[in-house]
């Protein structure tokens, strides 16, 4: 009776076996982006562009702001300074270096060449492939009274497959504050 018991059991696990089970990939959390809302940045400051209604305004003093994206743990770091006849080129300078820093962490970079002449408005925007601290960066200026520069990070570890969603809507998002960017007199 024994043998038939330990048979039968043996049996019933051959058959309960899936002989073609494979293993599931890793998989990342569906993240649902803000809607695309717009109102405008009318703080007290030599500049104006839309920005996500989602989005938190933070005032860090002297015309900097943190614009904070919480259900994306994302924040756009600005920071505005004033053009004089002797720092416009420390200023491009230092945007640029301050870019091409993350490269070390980055697959790549790409620029994109920003130019408005009705409203003044010329800069760059770069977009950096890979797990960097920061996938997106810009500068803005006049040229002669007014730079801003813009910084993306996440709150999170990079991982550029886990963020390509919101890679896309963030830079979508830029692009909207850069497009819309005007310059105050």
């Amino acid at each position: 009776m024994k043998k038939i018991s330990i048979l039968a059991l043996s049996f019933i696990l051959l058959i309960a076996c899936d002989p073609e089970y494979t293993p599931k990939p890793k998989g990342y959390f569906r993240i649902e982006t803000p809607a695309p809302k717009y109102q405008e940045f009318s703080e007290d400051c030599p500049f104006s562009f839309d920005y996500n209604q989602a989005a938190r305004l933070k005032s860090k003093g002297r015309c900097w702001y943190d614009i904070k994206y919480p259900s994306l743990r994302a924040t756009v770091q600005l920071t505005y300074r004033k053009v004089t006849e002797n720092n416009l080129d420390t200023l491009l300078g230092e945007g640029h270096e301050l870019a091409y820093k993350h490269t070390v962490k980055a697959d790549g970079i790409q620029e994109k060449l920003f130019l408005n002449e009705d409203k003044r408005v010329y800069g760059l925007f770069y977009q950096l492939q890979g797990d960097a601290a920061t996938s997106m960066q810009f500068f803005m200026t006049d040229s002669t009274q007014h730079f801003l520069r813009g910084v993306l990070y996440y709150y999170a570890t990079p991982n550029a497959d886990s963020l390509r969603p919101v890679n896309r809507f963030m830079e979508a998002e830029m692009i909207r504050m850069i497009e819309s960017l005007e310059w105050k007199n």
